[in-house]
């Protein structure tokens, strides 16, 4: 479902899988980070990081 919004939004059709799976598990990875630290910020961090590949992502041919 991710991979196919990233499609429909401009990412290349054989980018967008890993893209998606990258994104999940990035965010539950910073989930169980921010358990761990008390803090939101490597859940923080990670958008930051995920909202610049997800742009360069859509900037490119689809």
């Amino acid at each position: 479902m991710l991979a196919e919004a990233l499609r429909e939004h401009g990412a290349a059709p054989d980018q967008a899988p890993g893209l998606a799976t990258l994104i999940v598990a990035s965010v539950e990875g910073a989930i169980a980070m921010c358990r761990a630290k008390r803090t939101m910020e490597p859940l923080d961090q990670v958008a930051r990081q995920l909202e610049a590949l997800i742009l360069g992502a859509l900037d490119g041919p689809a």
